[in-house]
């Protein structure tokens, strides 16, 4: 039986409790753009073992890449597994149920109450891996992946599965997969539907 859970971590640095002087205002460094990288982890019961997968997304895409991960360990262990979810919009969406129910003859879903996280043992595990890799500013994107990979492995566990999905494109700075097409409008282009004239509430010019 494994606990699962996704939390989005950014770059900037996590500070619950701080010291500065009475009647100031603490400065707080932070990067220039934000992202945001999702991770999709779960924990058995026991603590044995852990699957990982860091993601530029949370989107049905990136949830797939993580059952790929999922695959991986069943293939490896032959062992069937009863995966404990809350009953989010994330994970209750057609595409996602579709995927869970692909798996069925090995993959068993238990369905939390909305808004119980006390529920989820992996809730818990969020707190330790956002304390360790964002208590300080990241330099690159790169290194504050790097530091999220090395939190999920100091949680511990027998077996780690701990896979890096992040695309290159996100490291470089986009926000969405480049299409290789030269910024701005093309030229030549035309609206399918024609544009209607402006309308004002003034006089017609006489």
């Amino acid at each position: 039986m494994h606990h699962q859970d996704e939390p989005h971590l950014e770059p900037t640095p996590y500070r619950c409790q701080v010291w500065h002087r009475k009647g100031q205002q603490p400065p707080v460094p932070a990067v220039g753009t934000n992202r945001r990288v999702t991770v999709f982890g779960r924990v058995e019961v026991f603590g044995r073992g852990r699957v990982a997968v860091v993601c530029a997304g949370q989107d049905s895409a990136c949830f797939r890449l993580y059952l790929a991960a999922l695959d991986a360990r069943h293939r490896a262990t032959g062992r069937e597994v009863c995966l404990v979810l809350d009953n989010g919009p994330a994970h209750t969406s057609k595409a996602r149920r579709a995927a869970l129910d692909e798996r069925a003859a090995w993959l068993q879903v238990i369905w939390l109450a909305r808004y119980s996280p006390q529920l989820n043992k992996k809730e818990r595990e969020w707190r330790f891996l956002k304390r360790d890799a964002r208590s300080h500013l990241a330099r690159s994107l790169r290194d504050f992946v790097d530091e999220i990979l090395a939190g999920l492995r100091r949680l511990g566990g027998a077996r780690l599965d701990i896979v890096d999905q992040v695309p290159e494109w996100f490291l470089a700075g986009h926000r969405k997969e480049p299409t290789g097409r030269p910024p701005g409008r093309p030229k030549g282009v035309k609206d399918s539907k024609p544009r209607q004239p402006c309308r004002t509430n003034l006089p017609a010019p006489t």
